[in-house]
């Protein structure tokens, strides 16, 4: 019998070991793919955490590359992004525009290739996403599954503004439309005023899109949520890929102290700045380089949000903008 009690003893004793090196073992991977929940962990102090997948500029299209863009490899590269994602608990997902390049066709091998993501991707339109011809570029919102150019959701106290930057532009648009013209007067007038940014693959917003932004903001104000902005073109800092009318759109954002980060495709090299405290954070673009992939985890913490980045996405850790105490 006392034998047996000490075989028993030292199963259990083994048993307690194992199931404690296990959940380190758990409490380790979860820390590290959420820095958040490690921080949680560490402090003995059950926190909050909202995470969403991230990626910019896959230009997908059945062609050869062209300088530093592959745009063939950015099957593998979302692939390999959607099976990551997969593995994690995720609210969902955004590409941030420019899914693909070229033609048409280039939308069937792509968006095959996110279904297979048991998170929804939310898309915002880039430029590349309207190089189709003229009498198709009415149904790329559709094609994407949107319903608006522009739209919000809100989850767990937070509200997300996805912006359609192309609004105001010469490619979303047929040459001999209203829309085009409006779109060339606006391109020529920044031209003509030495502007950096007055380039053809930018645009700009739209009154009536930045009266939606205002009153959208306001509106989660008043129901107590912050706002986070994700769009394809930056507004933050002022180089050759801001949209035409980025003091506008600043203007918004200085109205609205609720408006707390902005998160952005467009330039494939990515940037990073701080503007009136509000962090601004362009993608990486994944098209670029071969074998290198380019995407985020955004984790959306208490005061501050932390980016996981993959790749060519470099990681950083920023506080939210003015309305945070």
């Amino acid at each position: 019998m006392t034998t047996d009690r000490t075989s028993n003893d030292a199963q259990r004793s083994g048993l307690s070991r194992l199931k404690r090196r296990q959940f380190l073992e758990l409490a380790g991977v979860a820390g590290a793919a959420f820095p958040c929940i490690r921080r949680a962990l560490g402090a003995g102090i059950s926190r909050p955490v909202l995470s969403i997948g991230l990626t910019a500029d896959p230009q997908y299209a059945d062609k050869d590359s062209a300088g530093t863009r592959f745009y063939r490899q950015s099957i593998g590269k979302l692939e390999s992004v959607v099976s990551h994602f997969n593995r994690l608990e995720l609210a969902f997902c955004v590409n941030l525009g420019d899914l693909i390049d070229g033609e048409w066709r280039n939308y069937d091998a792509i968006l095959e290739t996110l279904a297979a993501s048991r998170h929804r991707f939310h898309h915002v339109l880039g430029n590349h996403d309207f190089e189709v011809s003229s009498d198709l570029k009415a149904r790329v919102p559709a094609r994407l599954g949107l319903a608006r150019r522009f739209y919000a959701i809100e989850r767990a106290g937070w509200c997300f503004a996805m912006l359609d930057t192309t609004d105001v532009s010469l490619y979303a648009h047929p040459e001999s439309t209203p829309d085009h013209a409006e779109a060339a007067a606006a391109l020529k007038r920044l031209a003509d005023a030495g502007a950096a940014n007055a380039q053809t693959w930018n645009s700009a917003l739209s009154g009536r899109q930045l009266q939606w932004l205002d009153a959208v903001s306001k509106a989660a104000a008043n129901q107590g949520r912050r706002v986070i902005v994700f769009a394809h073109h930056p507004v933050h800092p002022d180089d050759a890929h801001t949209v035409w009318n980025a003091a506008d759109v600043l203007d918004v954002l200085d109205r609205n102290r609720n408006i707390v980060a902005w998160f952005n495709g467009h330039n494939h090299a990515g940037a990073f700045a701080v503007r009136n405290g509000v962090p601004f954070v362009t993608i990486a673009g994944m098209v670029e380089t071969r074998d290198a992939n380019a995407y985020a985890v955004l984790n959306l913490c208490a005061k501050h949000f932390e980016l996981v980045g993959h790749g060519r996405q470099t990681s950083r850790t920023a506080p939210f903008g003015p309305d945070v105490s």
